[in-house]
């Protein structure tokens, strides 16, 4: 008597390589805090690919240096100061794997599910920084700014935004005439996005 046994096909799954992140195994978070706690919590477990899916692309050029930029650093601990719509004040204080802190403030900018923007500047330790005058810390009026697109700007509240001024590029300006994501006649131009560089 012979018996036959079959065995279900087995498949075999590439391994993701590091020049291309594997896109995202679930959605992204409805809300824009909702955003940042995903965003802080995949970096901090190491899941780099699920935190370039919700913005990882926004602090580095490339996925390779995103990785890259994350090796000294062992925990992201967010604090959420405020929110109005996509725009999330916020304070953070950084753990490096060097076990020393670098605390930082500002804002983050949220659109379509991923961070799109931040005014984040590093400050000094709020432990041992007497308080001003116990108001919320907000982001300085001078400081790094990038924003993808005039929308984002118009989010923050900082459009239109002056040649000069920390946000400006001239791919959002689209007239040429030193003042980015101006309002026209029609309302504010959200659609402006940068051409190709």
């Amino acid at each position: 008597m012979t018996a036959t046994v079959t065995a279900p096909p087995s498949t075999v799954t590439a391994p993701p390589t590091a020049a291309e992140p594997p896109p995202p195994a679930t959605t992204p978070p409805a809300s824009a805090v909702g955003v940042l706690h995903a965003y802080f919590g995949a970096v901090n477990a190491r899941d780099y690919a699920r935190a370039w899916a919700l913005g990882g692309s926004t602090f580095a050029g490339t996925y390779e240096q995103f990785v890259r930029d994350h090796a000294t650093k062992a925990h992201y601990d967010l604090t959420v100061l405020s929110v109005d719509g996509g725009v999330v004040g916020a304070a953070m204080d950084v753990t490096q794997t060097d076990g020393s802190h670098r605390y930082y403030t500002g804002t983050y900018i949220v659109t379509g599910g991923a961070i799109s923007g931040t005014t984040m500047h590093e400050v000094g330790n709020p432990a041992t920084t007497p308080p001003s005058s116990g108001q919320t810390p907000s982001p300085p009026a001078q400081g790094p700014r990038y924003f993808e697109r005039c929308a984002d700007a118009w989010a923050a509240g900082v459009a239109p935004i002056e040649s000069g001024e920390p946000g400006y590029r001239e791919p959002l300006d689209a007239d040429h005439d030193g003042t980015a994501c101006e309002p026209s006649p029609e309302g504010p131009d959200m659609t402006a996005t940068p051409s190709a560089e």
